[in-house]
């Protein structure tokens, strides 16, 4: 929520640095063919490069590639907006891999959603904790249980969000146009488990089968409400450039929007990103039954689908497959790369390969371990579309460096490599 935004001198002229940065960096010859070779890539073009992205800001490690003695703005939304555009700095100017800019200062719609009217199951002993732990507020799903449960409402904070664009026009007047832009995530199964919690989700499959799909309709349901609202609102706007789509995905494309955009954006005029971490450890077959016709219903009403995280997309492909706008895959440390490698191929999709985090770990970088698994990377997904994503690093023995070194090594596997 974002409401009188008065900034002090200090903190308008560093955003004004950075934003000159920005409008700058925007122009040059490397930032055009990055984009260049994110839209051939999406598009599958013959002689397309092998890209690289390294997230950076997971650390919590005191040396880190962006400090909080790095920012000088003092205003919380001031200091939030720099630490932004200092990050995508860091990612261009040191990192070196993929990260490119556009000459815009952006925002997003600012929407009020409610409660289900209970507390999240979800549990943790401090607020920053990486860790939690479940304790459900709805433990059978019976008609008792759905008397405490109601949908959300919706609500667009209009004023504050003009007051965020007027104040975003004024700081970077004479220097970045400002815009707004869409950033959607709809979870599924871990809406779900905010109810039920993990091991509730798992015996519920056996002890209820028809409550759970209640509830999963129920929270679909709820999810089309908003995707309803925010194109009937004309909330939406594309996110098909230097967009983050979602589990390190740039949303660079030439094949959105719609043909028949006509300057208003609905949903399949934009990217959708989905995924079931948490139904890893139950079977194909039941994710078939309890998660995918829900994951589904949702994909179906975007233009393009990035799909998967930190879980193996190829046990689930024979339902996966069935998204009707399925254009990029993730594949985990934990998938079958040769496999999705076939996949990708044969469907002409983007091989999003997320490699292990623990060669950070330790005293060093496991410099050989990265080169052979980008090299493994490398041949798997020959002749698909290939993108090395970085992300989920937490501690790296305070040398930010490792980051910069990765992007070389995976740069150095790929080296000629075309798809």
């Amino acid at each position: 929520m974002v409401e009188n935004i008065n900034l002090s001198e200090n903190d308008i002229q560093v955003l004004r640095e950075l934003g000159e940065w920005k409008a700058k960096a925007s122009g040059t010859p490397e930032n055009r063919e990055k984009i260049k070779a994110w839209q051939e890539h999406d598009e599958g073009v013959k002689g397309s490069r092998v890209m690289v992205r390294a997230e950076t800001w997971y650390t919590t490690d005191p040396e880190h590639t962006v400090n909080e003695t790095d920012l000088k703005c003092r205003h919380p939304w001031a200091r939030r907006l720099e630490r932004d555009f200092r990050f995508r700095k860091h990612e261009i100017e040191i990192l070196k891999d993929d990260s490119f800019v556009l000459p815009f200062a952006e925002y997003h719609s600012n929407i009020e959603r409610s409660d289900f009217g209970l507390p999240s199951s979800l549990r943790r002993k401090a607020e920053n904790d990486l860790a939690f732990n479940y304790t459900p507020v709805l433990t059978k799903l019976d008609d008792g249980d759905f008397k405490k449960i109601r949908h959300t409402t919706l609500k667009w904070n209009k004023e504050e969000e003009e007051s965020e664009k007027a104040t975003l026009e004024k700081v970077f007047k004479g220097i970045l146009k400002v815009r707004r832009r869409s950033g959607i995530w709809i979870p599924t199964t871990s809406t779900c488990l905010n109810f039920v919690g993990l091991e509730g989700f798992m015996l519920l499959q056996y002890d209820n089968p028809s409550g759970l799909k209640r509830l999963m309709q129920f929270i679909t349901d709820d999810h089309l409400a908003l995707i309803d609202f925010m194109e009937q609102n004309k909330l939406f706007e594309l996110n098909n450039e230097s967009d983050y789509i979602g589990s390190g995905c740039m949303g660079c494309s030439r094949l959105l929007p719609a043909k028949d955009y006509k300057g208003i954006a609905r949903a399949k005029d934009l990217w959708f990103y989905c995924e079931s971490q948490e139904s890893v450890s139950i079977s194909p077959e039941a994710y078939g039954e309890f998660v995918f016709p829900y994951i589904k219903a949702l994909s179906d009403r975007f233009g393009r689908v990035y799909y998967g995280c930190c879980e193996p997309v190829d046990p689930v492909w024979p339902y996966i497959k069935n998204m009707k706008n399925l254009k990029r895959l993730s594949v985990s440390p934990w998938a079958d790369e040769e496999k999705v490698g076939r996949i990708c191929r044969e469907n002409k999709l983007v091989y999003s390969r997320k490699m292990s985090p623990n060669y950070f770990m330790g005293e060093k970088l496991k410099e050989e371990e990265v080169r052979r698994s980008a090299e493994k990377t490398v041949n798997s997904a020959a002749g698909a579309s290939l993108e090395f994503i970085l992300r989920d690093v937490y501690t790296l023995g305070n040398e930010p460096e490792r980051f910069v070194r990765w992007v070389e090594i995976v740069r150095e596997a790929g080296q000629g490599t075309k798809y």
